[in-house]
């Protein structure tokens, strides 16, 4: 069984002068000896609200959640 870790990935845009930070998810592979991981999986712009999916995460990884269900558990996220 492959290990799989997931992490925050922050984007920053400007639309009309207007600047935004969103907060997506990855998961990596586990990393290899030269410190470099694969990107499995990844949703963008799930939210602007870091901490909330901090909590997120680190579910995910307490849970050793596969890479193949993750667009499942960001639907389910964004439905609360």
């Amino acid at each position: 069984m492959k290990s799989v870790t997931y992490g925050i990935v922050e984007e920053k845009y400007a639309l009309h002068g207007q600047n935004r930070v969103a907060y997506g998810i990855a998961a990596y592979a586990e990393a290899e000896q030269n410190g470099t991981a694969t990107v499995l999986a990844s949703v963008n712009d799930i939210t602007s609200d870091k901490q909330k999916l901090e909590k997120l995460v680190f579910c995910c990884n307490q849970l050793g959640l596969s890479e193949l269900h993750l667009k499942d558990v960001v639907e389910d996220f964004l439905a609360e």
